[in-house]
């Protein structure tokens, strides 16, 4: 039987107890039924799994002991950012979590011309907050313990700003007769770029180019904008990372 996964947000040392929120008690007493006695493992994001046991059953303030540490060793040897064009309600959400699942570093939500959501700032927080619960989730089921990053929403025309140097950079472009199988050598960084529902306008094209984000044709059908990064992470992941 799996080994019930939880992220804790504070320190965790060994030979410590330590009391779980009412949310994580909830879950873990009335949901999933665990009993006293009962091993489950803790990660703050610090890159350890720390092995607890339950010492009650309270289901508002559950009491576990942290018994030891591992390493998780479990991040790829890639480092991969995904810029995702703000698409719509559970589309940005599933392309959060399958992303984390497939081992992206770090995350910028991006409004486009073409974007069909726009958040006002006070939304952007509450929404941020959201998405930053995603990508715990996604952390617990798949077994990372070091959190990816999600970034504010920034403007296209302000991308530069989030950009690093000296990364190999991606631009998914269905116009373009160029693909993955025609970039040979390997990479230790790469930060690939998502349009939209909508696609990207040229204008919008031409200004990450400009950029030096290189313009890749993802094979022969179109995919959603949810599908896509997930897609393209797996690639990249296989061609020069740790699949």
């Amino acid at each position: 039987m799996r080994i019930t996964r939880l992220y804790h947000p504070e320190k965790l040392t060994c030979g410590d107890t330590i009391h779980l929120d009412a949310s994580s008690s909830s879950h873990m007493i009335r949901v999933l039924r665990v009993r006293i006695g009962t091993e489950v493992v803790l990660f703050n994001g610090d890159g350890f799994d720390y092995l607890c046991k339950t010492i009650d059953n309270n289901p508002k303030k559950t009491l576990l002991s942290i018994e030891s540490r591992a390493l998780a060793n479990n991040e790829s040897s890639l480092k991969t950012t995904l810029i995702q064009g703000l698409s719509r309600h559970d589309r940005m959400d599933h392309s959060i979590q399958k992303s984390v699942e497939l081992g992206v570093n770090r995350i910028i939500p991006v409004l486009c011309q073409r974007s069909n959501s726009r958040l006002a700032k006070d939304k952007q927080v509450k929404k941020l907050a959201h998405w930053n619960k995603v990508v715990i989730s996604a952390c617990e089921q798949s077994g990372r313990s070091v959190l990816p990053e999600i970034t504010e929403v920034v403007s296209i025309e302000n991308i530069d700003q989030c950009l690093d140097e000296g990364v190999f950079k991606i631009l998914l472009n269905p116009e373009t007769g160029i693909s993955l199988n025609d970039i040979t050598s390997g990479h230790q960084s790469v930060e690939i770029f998502i349009g939209p529902e909508g696609g990207l306008t040229d204008e919008e094209i031409s200004l990450l180019e400009a950029q030096n984000f290189t313009s890749i044709r993802f094979g022969p059908r179109i995919l959603r904008t949810e599908t896509t990064g997930p897609a393209v992470l797996s690639a990249v992941q296989l061609l020069w990372g740790d699949f």
